[in-house]
């Protein structure tokens, strides 16, 4: 499984439209090859790209790969005369797997091809009518930084270095982002990569949220296992890996805590694929200091399956895709030597966590996010009387990570940001309502999370849906 570090991300435009006289045809017609998804071109003027920073919203026309040999023509009009350049990209840094591009302007009979044969970057520049003009590329020139472009000719500042933390007898990776204007006790969210990944795979994850809400987030890099695979160690067989991320996960979160600040009762993980696994494992062997997961097409592993008993129980939440056949939900996961396979279906697993917080309801309600999907919340759970668990169940998805996992797992996060953790031994005991308050501590809402506060202090959230 590949993954991707987007750094320019390209929307496809398509035209048809007819050019006035004094304007060229331009008709580019693009090919992916293998992982079509990493593939990516824009195409901009001279002006916009040396004045107005190249992006998105104004190239003249683009294209972001999604199926693996698959040819789409995009058309457009250029003025007649002028220079003009072509971006290519590719996300995984090893060219485009036989993708190319066909470039004709003006109907000519002899159109240009052009290919990413190998790295991340490459820059084609052509001229209508006109003398060539001198291109200035922007980019990361910082050798020691993941994004690091060899063919750019000044620094724009973009430049993604690693941070690092001793464990064990080794310097561990992480990448951080802190937005500006950081509160003070602010939550702290982990987001863990999928097998053969690193955390540069994740950076972007979140950050729309960490800005508006006020959260770090640490993007980790796992080491590698016996296969050499970076991987992160979920209670896996010693068979498979040896590797201490339970302890070196743990103590990264005590030190950023201490070093930003920020709330130890507000630390959090969520992983995309093995990275899903690791936080079932946290949820597990860590509840004293990560205080809420969200799994995104992993499940637990076998041996966490047979002796999973934590010391305290927190919410847990679990997005699934029913046509994933890499971390399949009816349980079917293979590699059980290694520890991989062993857990049962996923309605099994949250069952279990639901009786073990004592779940007495559950709801299951059908969201259109880019999935049709059926999200399941257990509630009223005596172990923690303010929270519930959540299932979401993606038709049709398959082993990926769908674009509403993040403002939806940060919802998720934010019953216990909003209101830390409160174990409640007497949940049955006679009480009466005092009011109930939405996060921004209004009474009577109606929509979104709330808060029942009685007489006895006990608070209980819910959410309410409209």
């Amino acid at each position: 499984m590949r993954y991707i570090l987007l750094i320019l991300i390209i929307f496809p435009l398509i035209s048809n439209s007819q050019c006035d006289e004094n304007e060229y045809t331009i008709s580019i017609s693009t090919t992916t090859g293998e992982w079509a998804y990493e593939m990516a071109w824009g195409l901009w003027d001279y002006n916009t790209w040396m004045t107005a920073n190249p992006s998105s919203e104004n190239q003249i026309m683009g294209f972001l790969g999604t199926n693996n040999y698959e040819t789409i023509n995009f058309e457009a009009c250029l003025p007649s005369d002028g220079c003009y350049m072509i971006g290519a990209y590719d996300s995984y840094g090893d060219g485009w797997n036989d993708g190319y591009i066909v470039v004709n302007v003006n109907n000519t009979k002899s159109p240009e091809t052009y290919e990413l044969t190998d790295g991340t970057w490459g820059y084609w520049t052509f001229e209508v009518n006109t003398d060539p003009c001198e291109w200035e590329i922007p980019g990361c020139t910082n050798q020691d930084a993941i994004n690091y472009n060899e063919l750019a000719t000044i620094d724009d500042d973009s430049c993604i270095t690693p941070l690092f933390y001793d464990w064990d007898k080794q310097e561990r990776e992480y990448f951080l982002y802190v937005p500006e204007n950081l509160p003070e006790n602010a939550p702290l969210v982990f987001v863990l990569h999928g097998y053969w990944g690193s955390g540069s795979d994740m950076i972007g994850l979140f950050q729309e949220q960490a800005n508006q809400h006020g959260f770090v987030i640490c993007y980790p890099n796992g080491l590698a296992d016996m296969m050499g695979v970076n991987h992160w160690n979920a209670n896996f067989n010693t068979s498979m890996t040896t590797v201490d991320d339970l302890g070196f996960l743990s103590n990264l979160a005590l030190s950023l805590q201490e070093e930003y600040d920020l709330d130890p009762n507000k630390t959090f993980s969520c992983g995309f694929s093995n990275g899903g696994f690791m936080s079932w494992s946290l949820a597990c062997h860590a509840p004293e200091i990560f205080k809420a997961i969200a799994s995104v097409t992993g499940t637990m592993s076998g041996p966490d399956w047979d002796e999973c008993n934590p010391s305290e129980m927190i919410p847990v939440m679990q997005i699934s895709g029913t046509n994933d056949d890499v971390v399949p939900m009816d349980g079917s996961m293979g590699y059980v030597s290694e520890g991989w396979g062993g857990a049962p279906d996923i309605y099994t697993i949250m069952d279990f966590w639901s009786n073990m917080h004592g779940c007495t309801n559950e709801e299951t309600i059908n969201f259109g996010f880019d999935y049709s999907t059926d999200v399941t919340q257990y509630f009223s759970c005596t172990s923690n009387t303010s929270t519930e668990l959540r299932l979401y169940v993606a038709n049709g998805m398959e082993h990926t990570w769908p674009s509403f996992a993040d403002e939806q797992i940060w919802d998720f996060f934010m019953q216990v940001a909003a209101w830390p953790l409160q174990n409640n031994e007497n949940f049955n005991q006679n009480k009466s309502l005092i009011k109930t308050i939405d996060v921004l501590g209004r009474q009577n809402p109606q929509l979104g999370f709330s808060a029942k506060i009685f007489t006895d202090g006990s608070i209980e959230k819910f959410y309410i849906i409209k």
